[in-house]
């Protein structure tokens, strides 16, 4: 993929939307968007004879065939393994992301987010990584839920340095190389940081970001 352009499929019923996603996709550098499809029957039909990177596709998109939502989401990977999704929905609902994590899709992004959200979601997407948006996060998991987050936590300044860029969206090789360290020792001192945080995955690491609890007190 690295030499080629992403190749991007949007699916949304919504034509308005849909058109200044794919404009924003297309103006990003090394993306390309394919012509939008607004229902499963047309989306199915793509998917069959595109070479497609990553599948941007609203949750409820009625009208096709295949349904919408779960159903269609889950064929899509079953068909399609090596396709990333990216759910880009005006839905905020807790139970949507949890089947949809469940399921294994973890990059979800709500339409109201901010713009850029998409595009760091399509790039995590990209290494295989997870990504909700900013209000996804605040409706599917409230702060409560890091309320055993202890406030005397310290982050060393090699930690500190290594959670700040990956939380604004650089990989570990990227960081090795900009620290001028090894991808081994980035990546021990990230798994260092996510413990002493109580984060045992990347999406709670991103969730705590969210609610103020890395890049506000910790990263300080």
């Amino acid at each position: 993929m690295n030499n080629r352009n992403i190749s991007i499929l949007i699916a949304d019923d919504h034509p308005i939307m849909a058109a200044a996603v794919k404009e924003q996709l297309d103006r990003h550098p090394g993306f390309s968007a394919y012509p939008v499809v607004a229902n499963s029957t047309e989306l199915f039909e793509r998917l069959n004879t595109l070479q497609v990177d990553i599948l941007v596709s609203d949750y409820s998109m009625p009208g096709g065939v295949f349904g919408d939502g779960l159903t269609m989401l889950k064929r899509v990977r079953d068909k399609y393994p090596h396709i990333r999704i990216v759910v880009f929905t005006g839905l905020n609902s807790r139970g949507i992301v949890t089947a949809l994590e469940s399921s294994g899709i973890n990059s979800i992004i709500n339409k109201g987010d901010d713009a850029d959200e998409l595009i760091v979601a399509i790039n995590r997407a990209l290494r295989g990584n997870g990504y909700l948006g900013r209000s996804i996060q605040k409706t599917a998991y409230p702060p409560k839920e890091f309320s055993s987050v202890k406030n005397n936590i310290t982050l060393s300044i090699r930690e500190t340095e290594v959670l700040r860029l990956y939380l604004a969206g650089h990989s570990v090789s990227e960081i090795a190389d900009a620290l001028k360290r090894s991808a081994k020792t980035v990546n021990n001192q990230k798994r260092a940081a996510m413990a002493k945080l109580s984060c045992k995955t990347d999406a709670e690491l991103f969730r705590l970001q969210t609610i103020g609890g890395v890049g506000g007190e910790y990263l300080g």
